[in-house]
């Protein structure tokens, strides 16, 4: 048998290589390596190669050949000198115009798209809303791939450079061929068992992968900047539902159907509302932007004085968030409740997983994400069993309102260019 043993820094770019068994694949062993160099390069805007070498544990002649890869294929460019040390040293930075990948968010409100270069700047953003029914399948996907035709040619990127389209979905999936299955509360059974991926790419001609909206959002939060030094963080997703990614020793968890961060659906009252899961007092069913909403309505019809009686029967969540916004004390209180029931399910996350970071964002959560980074600091550092040992960080998602889109471009850099120790075996 063949072991092959790779140090790595983990502070500097988030890798943890070790003995790992099984067969020789040296092709693999190439690509890993190439990710492991383009990775030090990105997060180290502006490093030489001997700090790769001495960061990454790879030989200065290994890297001296991967660096010229890099160069020759246009994905990095020589930036200037560093001129500490000795002898000055060549900078190395990603070179962001060689390749761009778009990104979907599908919600039941309407198509958030972004479309993101190779050092994770977002290059364009939009927001379309749902202009044909729910049900109506292949309208929909048709009105994807046009909004995605027009994203690229907006930005007048040739298409040669589009690395693919990230889709990030709202309900069940198989990740690995793209189906969706039904979000019993979001589109109906028309997309049930839905080859999404398929469906997308003979309309736009560009390779696609879907993937779960929380997981994306987890995935893009590393490529836009956030979460740098963390080898174990939660992203905690506040779309039409709630999901969380999570990432655990460097690596994206998918679970064994690639369906896990279902965390708006962790019951937390056996006999609370019925959720459309078939569970009862699911998460989601008291902190979703749909439960807030039907709070606020059942108190108005109680007669509780509120500024939003007056659009009594036309209240969405938009409504909600800016009355509370504005200092409206019914919906405060609302969204403020849903904040707390919201920390206390991740004082649980955290306390299940030993995590030291989570991270907040979300389309829905995005104008109140203060408020709810508030509630969940309180709460995990005052509540969590281990908080004596190391403090919980809650940080804000750096991706913005369009999280999600840029988390779904993001799928498809990660999938070409991180290196991911799943699926590197060595054997003999």
């Amino acid at each position: 048998m063949t072991r092959i043993t790779q140090r790595v820094n983990s502070k500097r770019i988030g890798l943890i290589g070790g003995n790992m068994p099984g067969g020789t694949n040296l092709p693999r062993i190439r690509d890993y390596n190439q990710g492991v160099v383009l990775e030090a390069i990105r997060l180290g805007d502006g490093i030489s190669r001997v700090k790769i070498a001495e960061d990454t544990g790879l030989t200065a002649q290994t890297v001296s050949n991967i660096v010229r890869r890099l160069l020759e294929e246009g994905l990095v460019v020589e930036a200037g000198v560093d001129p500490s040390g000795r002898k000055p040293r060549v900078k190395l930075r990603i070179n962001p115009e060689t390749r761009y990948a778009v990104g979907v968010l599908m919600d039941r409100d309407g198509i958030s798209l972004a479309l993101l270069a190779l050092d994770g700047s977002v290059v364009a953003s939009s927001f379309q809303p749902l202009t044909v029914p729910v049900y109506e399948t292949d309208a929909i996907i048709d009105m994807v791939a046009r909004c995605i035709r027009e994203m690229i040619e907006n930005a007048r990127i040739p298409e040669h450079k589009i690395l693919g389209v990230g889709v990030g979905w709202p309900g069940a999936m198989d990740h690995e061929r793209g189906i969706v299955y039904e979000p019993l509360d979001l589109f109906g059974q028309n997309w049930k068992e839905l080859n999404l991926k398929e469906a997308l790419e003979e309309r736009t001609g560009l390779r696609v992968l879907v993937d779960n909206d929380a997981t994306a959002a987890a995935i893009g939060e590393h490529w836009v900047g956030g979460a740098q030094n963390a080898t174990n963080y939660a992203y905690i997703f506040m779309g039409a539902g709630i999901g969380a990614g999570i990432f655990i020793q460097d690596q994206i968890y998918r679970g064994d159907t690639t369906n896990a961060g279902e965390f708006g659906h962790i019951a937390i009252n056996f006999e609370g509302p019925l959720c459309f899961c078939g569970n009862r007092g699911c998460l989601e069913t008291y902190c979703s932007p749909a439960a807030m909403v039907a709070k606020i309505n059942m108190l108005l019809d109680e007669n509780k004085p509120s500024l939003l009686s007056v659009r009594k029967g036309k209240i969405d969540f938009e409504t909600v968030t800016n009355a509370a916004l504005e200092g409206d004390e019914l919906a405060l209180s609302v969204v403020k409740e849903a904040a707390r029931i919201l920390a206390a399910g991740i004082v649980s996350l955290v306390n299940l997983l030993d995590i030291r970071l989570v991270i907040l964002g979300g389309n829905k959560l995005h104008s109140l994400r203060h408020l709810y980074q508030n509630e969940v600091d309180k709460a995990l550092n005052e509540r969590l069993i281990t908080r004596n040992v190391k403090p919980v960080t809650v940080e804000l998602s750096m991706a913005g309102e369009f999280a999600g889109a840029v988390g779904a471009a993001a799928l498809v850099l990660h999938e070409i260019y991180t290196p991911r120790l799943a699926g590197l075996s060595l054997s003999s």
